[in-house]
């Protein structure tokens, strides 16, 4: 029987999870963690599964059309590469709007898709912790009054972006598992993967826990962390304060899936990417390293002990090697807990 794929959006999800037998000896972890390697996807994240997902439903409601419709979104991150992979294998042109903090990597890859990169008057983008996540509609506004035949995919409220991962990851999650799943944890950056895996899991089973990695906004300042966007760890942000839901909650993020929050550091960040490299032969990017910091924490309490923890790891270090993420900063990670 052949197997030969007609295109690389068959190859979207299924991505494999893999338990850390030898960090959890290293650690004397009590619970179990068995990470999401979402750099399994064609295009390297998680984010090609919501890509595909809004591309297809717009196709089939008839609002975009190959070779006609010009794409825009404004991302600083994995989201921009799976649209420029996903329009690339489509027949779609890609027009995508960067902000300061983007890595080399990251925009090399956009251009050789063929993805279009401009940068939005910074007035537009001004503010923005203060006005929140509502602060980037001008920014959309503004791509789509320049650009003839567009549209855009919108990936801080289109419910189709959570769709994909309530559809496809927290299946997969709970399948690859037995069900046996007791706490997931991711962050928040568009708010759709979170809210999607755990929505599907709680549905399966409501004891299922979801904690949220939030970035210690104190480490924004920090010498390591200057350039990386929104004052997050390359893509998730703090959503959630002592008054609840913050300006940076984005659309797609439901906190009715959420049961806890805790506060990652950068030093916990990076000594989890270092133990994971380093023991595991696996290396992560920034905002896998929050989560499986926060997965860690789970797996030290006794309360935890012999729980499977399922942290949803975005993508690889590969994309951050230009900012030096692969480098094991004592000075820094002595500060981490673990």
């Amino acid at each position: 029987m052949s197997k030969i794929y007609n295109s690389i959006t068959e190859l979207v999800g299924h991505t494999p999870l893999v338990e850390f037998h030898r960090l959890e000896k290293v650690l004397g972890l009590k619970g179990r963690i068995a990470g999401k390697l979402e750099y399994f996807n064609p295009a390297g994240s998680h984010k090609d599964r919501a890509a595909l997902e809004i591309i297809e439903r717009a196709e089939e409601r008839g609002e975009i059309t190959p070779e006609k419709t010009t794409l825009v979104e404004f991302t600083s991150g994995n989201m921009g590469i799976g649209i420029a992979a996903i329009a690339a294998a489509k027949g779609y042109k890609f027009k995508v709007g960067i902000q300061d903090g983007v890595s080399v990597e990251r925009k090399k890859l956009l251009e050789a898709y063929g993805s279009e990169l401009v940068t939005p008057p910074k007035e537009l983008i001004a503010g923005v912790f203060e006005k929140g996540i509502e602060a980037f509609n001008d920014v959309y506004k503004w791509m789509i009054d320049t650009t003839p035949d567009s549209w855009t995919t919108y990936q801080l409220a289109n419910p189709d972006n959570p769709g994909a991962h309530y559809k496809h990851t927290g299946p997969e999650i709970w399948e690859d598992t037995d069900g046996k799943v007791d706490i997931f944890v991711g962050g928040v950056g568009t708010g759709g993967s979170t809210h999607g895996v755990s929505k599907f899991l709680k549905e399966k089973n409501s004891k299922i826990k979801t904690v949220i990695a939030q970035p210690d906004r104190a480490d924004v300042e920090h010498p390591v962390v200057q350039g990386v966007e929104d004052g997050g760890f390359h893509g998730i942000h703090a959503v959630h304060d002592e008054n609840g839901l913050n300006p940076m909650a984005p659309t797609n993020f439901n906190e009715k899936v959420v049961d806890e929050y805790e506060t990652v550091t950068y030093a916990e960040t990076l000594r989890a990417i270092h133990l994971l490299a380093h023991y595991e032969g696996i290396f992560i990017g920034a905002s896998s390293g929050a989560a499986l910091a926060i997965s860690i924490k789970q797996a030290l309490k006794d309360e935890n002990k012999n729980k499977l923890i399922v942290p949803l790891l975005p993508d690889n270090g590969e994309r951050y090697l230009s900012e030096d993420l692969q480098r094991v900063r004592e000075d820094v990670e002595k500060k981490a807990g673990f």
